[in-house]
């Protein structure tokens, strides 16, 4: 009977936990069209903003074990709540700036707050569900952010133009509110994760699965899109703006992006055992260089919209292969251990890539800056497809 009721909360609290995750990714998302701006309003330069994004990475990089193995010991819950607290009141902090230098420690606190909710989140969906509904529910989850991330930034967008910048970091906080209100509503436990863990006699440690050319390539894999997030997050509205687009224009582009994005997740989740994760993330990395180089070639709004469309399929695919394979390949007791190597390589990137791309941005321009992510991530491709290519599990 205890079963059967809690069968029936499930999907109660599958739905708060992805209402939760769409407003806090809306949150994240609806500042990425305006901050660019907002930074140079500052006096911030290509280098400086491009300094953001490897504070933040440094942060997230030195962080994110410690904060999984908190969530490991403490609950998911209690480490995703002072994150969404955090993520209420790094909009409201941009209020109050008038230096460049003030931005640093925000960028510091937001990425702690990004690395307390995301990755804990598909965790905590993880061990909300039963083995017979955890694909679709990761699948909502997978879907959730991808929503809010093509919610985020036309609202953001749309409200610097008509109400001003400020009541964009207001909308950004009160979206992070909702997500808090709903999460704090879940009343679920995640015991069907802990039976698993308590279950499985698998000892592998951090080195074994660094060494793991599985777990390898997906790192790689994560380093790569991570360079092209950071190309198109933070130079392409740069980019945008010196060909004549405006905050609401870039907002269009990168809600075309992220709806992409989201109707393509569902899919990928269902044919990836026939194609193999892996190599889906090597096709979403691809694609995700070559619209990335076609972005830099081009000036029509409805021309790059297209393109930016393109670009979140790419993204949609890598992301939903990428989270898959970790959390399906690493044996229960490391999931978290797994997630963190996986993250790392992403935040490595998030470090080396902005502060790199805003160099290149001073010397080559801002086409330079996307074309050298593509470039790069290409080379990048190919290699990650020589190491993977005899991996039996794909």
């Amino acid at each position: 009977m205890q079963e059967a009721k809690n069968s029936r909360q499930l999907p109660r609290t599958v739905i708060l936990l992805t209402l939760a995750i769409f407003f806090a990714d809306a949150s994240y998302s609806t500042v990425i069209p305006v901050f660019p701006g907002f930074a140079k309003g500052l006096g911030a330069s290509l280098s400086m903003i491009g300094a953001y994004g490897s504070v933040a990475g440094i942060t997230m990089l030195l962080l994110s074990i410690p904060l999984g193995r908190l969530s490991d010991s403490y609950g998911r819950r209690r480490v995703i709540v002072p994150g969404l607290i955090l993520a209420i009141l790094v909009p409201l902090m941009y209020l109050i700036v008038y230096s460049p230098l003030h931005i640093f420690p925000i960028r510091i606190i937001l990425a702690v707050s990004m690395g307390s909710i995301f990755g804990n989140g598909f965790i905590l969906m993880t061990e909300l569900t039963s083995k017979e509904q955890r694909s679709t529910a990761q699948g909502l989850y997978m879907t959730s952010m991808g929503l809010g991330f093509t919610l985020g930034p036309l609202v953001g967008g749309y409200a610097s133009v008509y109400y001003g910048m400020s009541t964009s970091f207001l909308i950004s906080s009160g979206f992070a509110a909702l997500s808090l209100f709903f999460l704090l509503m879940i009343k679920g436990q995640e015991k069907f994760e802990r039976q698993e863990i308590e279950q499985s006699s698998s000892q592998a440690g951090i080195m074994d699965m660094v060494k793991d050319k599985n777990i390898l390539g997906s790192g790689l894999a994560n380093f790569f899109n991570s360079l092209m997030f950071n190309a198109v997050a933070t130079f392409f509205p740069l980019y945008a703006a010196v060909i004549g687009m405006n905050d609401a224009q870039v907002g269009l582009g990168l809600t075309a992006r992220g709806l992409s994005s989201t109707l393509v997740r569902l899919p990928v989740g269902a044919v990836s055992n026939r194609i193999g994760v892996l190599k889906l993330m090597i096709m979403g990395l691809v694609l995700s260089a070559l619209t990335i180089f076609s972005v830099s070639l081009s000036e029509g709004l409805i021309v790059i919209s297209v393109i930016m469309g393109l670009q979140g399929i790419a993204y949609g695919v890598y992301l939903t292969a990428g989270n898959a394979y970790v959390t399906e390949s690493a044996p229960p007791e490391h999931r978290g251990t797994a997630m963190g190597i996986y993250s790392t390589f992403g935040n490595i990137s998030r470090i080396v890539s902005p502060i790199t791309l805003g160099i290149i941005g001073e010397v080559w321009g801002l086409r330079g800056v996307l074309q050298t992510a593509a470039v790069v991530s290409i080379v990048g491709s190919c290699a990650i497809w020589f190491l993977t290519r005899n991996d039996p599990k794909d």
